[in-house]
């Protein structure tokens, strides 16, 4: 008996690459255009210049020269978005799998094509800067801005995604055209479809990427400030903010970049620690503690480093008590490891998410375009989840004892107090 593969990749002789994932059963497509390029491939005096572009780009292309133009896709019942991260700007969109042409084309004229008019350039500057307000009003989007920064200060990678205001306000459509032409090159981008596909959908959907992609002249990029981590005692950071109602805590450790074979274990252990009701954190920290009202945990990994981090809002009278309470949970896994009854509930739960976003073409994008562009060889969502099936309670242990050291631990704050450097004393277990 032979499985139908789950996906179908195509590599054009100038790196350009496609991918096609048929999904049985739904009547929509998604379609993105994924360019491995973000705020860790800026200097300093352009950073924000990723998302600034990404901005830019929906005020018109060669083609639909207008933003109304550009918004086509909206009056099609379809949606359409875009998003810069660290190392990679995605532009994508969902539409009924017959407008799949459609939705696919406006992403090539986004990402290739900008008009990028210095007339645009002011507002959409102003625009960016209240985004910038705005998350300077949010703790919750500090605190985790500020401990990424501390984790790799003055480095590409511990800057800011949206950018500082005086790069910002130093850009021009000159600087935005050259770092576009600098970075936006076929070796860096992955094409994904993924939804209804028929035999003559795939065959002109391989046509056209390769009329539309295939045929651009490729032109060498650079490459990211490589990051190590350097760490030999635990750090406390501070954000007063006189504000804020609630103090903002985000407490984590260095960890294992993306290529890990860790990250199997680490995603078990994640949701079985910090994730949800059944989680540690929650039972402990909320429901016994009273402590907070949101606790979880999350790993982030990168192509060179990662970290494994905890994220809770609580009293700002009660932060030193959270705290000691999140690291009195650290120090019992430590030591006494996890069961094997969590690891079968969380193995449980992560594949039924799983199969839950399964169904959703956007999420089939996500998953396949980023293993993609980051060169991690694909794992299909069955072939993840035969590998989280294997996970052992075994593994997670030893996991747990490789990274968790004591002078592992990193804690931002953001509150209305001054800093108090006696917290960390408490990054102990």
């Amino acid at each position: 008996m032979t499985t139908k593969p789950a996906f179908e990749k195509i590599v054009f002789p100038n790196g350009a690459r496609l991918l096609c994932i048929p999904i049985p059963g739904v009547e929509s497509m998604a379609t993105a255009v994924m360019v491995g390029v973000g705020s860790r491939y800026e200097t300093k005096d352009i950073n924000g210049i990723s998302h600034f572009l990404e901005h830019m780009v929906f005020k018109g292309t060669q083609k639909y020269p207008t933003t109304d133009d550009v918004n086509f896709i909206e009056r099609l019942g379809g949606l359409q978005n875009a998003y810069t991260d660290l190392d990679v700007t995605c532009y994508h969109n969902k539409v009924l799998g017959e407008d799949w042409k459609s939705g696919l084309e406006i992403n090539k004229e986004l990402a290739l094509y900008p008009r990028l008019e210095e007339k645009y350039v002011d507002k959409e500057r102003d625009v960016i800067l209240e985004e910038m307000k705005k998350y300077e009003d949010e703790p919750a989007i500090k605190v985790g801005e500020t401990f990424h920064h501390m984790m790799y200060p003055d480095t590409q990678l511990g800057m800011r995604i949206i950018g500082e205001e005086t790069p910002l306000r130093a850009a021009t459509a000159k600087t935005l055209k050259d770092y576009h032409d600098a970075w936006y090159q076929p070796e860096r981008i992955v094409v994904v479809m993924a939804g209804k596909f028929t035999p003559e959908m795939k065959k002109e959907c391989i046509e056209t990427v390769t009329e539309w992609f295939g045929k651009l002249q490729p032109k060498k990029t650079g490459d990211i400030e490589r990051v190590l981590d350097k760490q030999d005692a635990p750090k406390v950071e501070f954000v007063t903010k006189k504000d804020a109602k609630q103090a903002q805590i985000t407490l984590g450790l260095c960890a294992f970049n993306r290529y890990s074979e860790d990250r199997f274990a680490a995603n078990v252990f994640n949701l079985l620690f910090g994730v949800s009701f059944t989680s540690r954190l929650f039972k402990e920290i909320r429901e016994k503690k009273g402590l907070c009202y949101t606790i979880r945990s999350s790993p982030d990994a990168f192509e060179d480093v990662g970290y494994w981090s905890i994220y809770a809002g609580v009293a700002t009278n009660k932060v030193a008590e959270a705290t000691a309470g999140i690291m009195q949970e650290i120090g019992k896994v430590y030591r006494e490891g996890v069961t094997d009854e969590e690891v079968t509930i969380a193995i449980k739960r992560l594949k039924t998410m799983l199969a839950f976003r399964a169904e959703d073409p956007e999420f089939a994008t996500e998953w396949y375009g980023r293993q993609e562009l980051y060169h991690i060889p694909i794992l299909s969502l069955t072939e993840y989840m035969e590998r989280i099936e294997k996970v052992t309670k075994e593994e997670i242990n030893a996991m747990i004892k490789k990274y968790y050291a004591p002078n592992n631990f990193n804690l931002a704050v953001v509150w209305n107090r001054p800093e108090d450097p006696t917290l960390v004393k408490l990054l102990t277990i």
